[in-house]
């Protein structure tokens, strides 16, 4: 018994010369995505498999586009499920995979100078209720990457990634309430209506070079 348990135990390391005891490390990392942890397992000397969570929460900032002010809010949520290559079997390595990606962005409209300028139509302030809109993404985005790390013997070690989400084109969503002095269905509510479609479209157009977001993370992880 002992000899098959040897047996059993070593076969493995002659059939795969390159395999290591797995190794798994927790760390902790900030960077584009927000703040967030690491989860990696060590398959062999050169391959891991890795898990990243990540999120972030702005507070409100303004940003003007299309001569309408926003008060920006960003809502940054991420999980990333990697396989990192190192082809080296040092820490340098190359890593590919699949994101979630529930990034999102919420927009609230305010007049400038006690009006709105809306596809180049101005508005009263009274004749708008609400200008809300938001920016979303693909949910499932690929990634591909260099970085710096590899759970492989034991204790403390730096951390760092480089890379490009390819989320494609983002998509926005305007949406507008005419306001007292605009009644629904009266002409100033209907060209309101216009207006912000036609603005949307206008935004969309904008958002179309955000097709890539840039990943940049560094933090500490600790392997068992």
């Amino acid at each position: 018994m002992r000899k098959l348990f040897f047996t059993a135990s070593v076969l493995p390391l002659l059939v795969f010369p390159g395999l290591a005891p797995a190794d798994t490390s927790l760390g902790i990392r900030g960077g584009t995505f927000g703040a967030g942890i690491e989860l990696s397992y060590a398959l062999s000397q050169r391959a891991a498999l890795r898990l990243n969570v990540d999120g972030f929460s702005s507070g409100t900032r303004s940003k003007s586009q299309a001569d309408i002010q926003y008060d920006v809010k960003a809502k940054l949520q991420t999980a990333s499920l990697l396989g990192d290559w190192f082809p080296f079997a040092n820490n340098f390595r190359i890593s590919a995979g699949a994101i979630y990606n529930g990034n999102k962005f919420t927009l609230k409209g305010q007049p400038t100078g006690g009006t709105y300028t809306i596809n180049d139509v101005t508005f009263q302030a009274s004749d708008i209720g609400s200008l809300d809109g938001t920016v979303d993404f693909k949910t499932a985005a690929p990634y591909f990457g260099i970085g710096y790390g590899r759970p492989i013997n034991g204790g403390l070690s730096f951390i760092s990634d480089l890379g490009v989400m390819f989320q494609g084109s983002p998509k926005s969503t305007l949406t507008a309430t005419c306001g007292p002095s605009a009644p629904q269905g009266g002409p100033t509510c209907t060209s309101l209506q216009d207006s912000v479609a036609a603005q949307q479209a206008s935004l969309d157009n904008s958002l179309s070079k955000f097709k890539y977001y840039p990943v940049f993370s560094v933090g500490l992880a600790y392997t068992f």
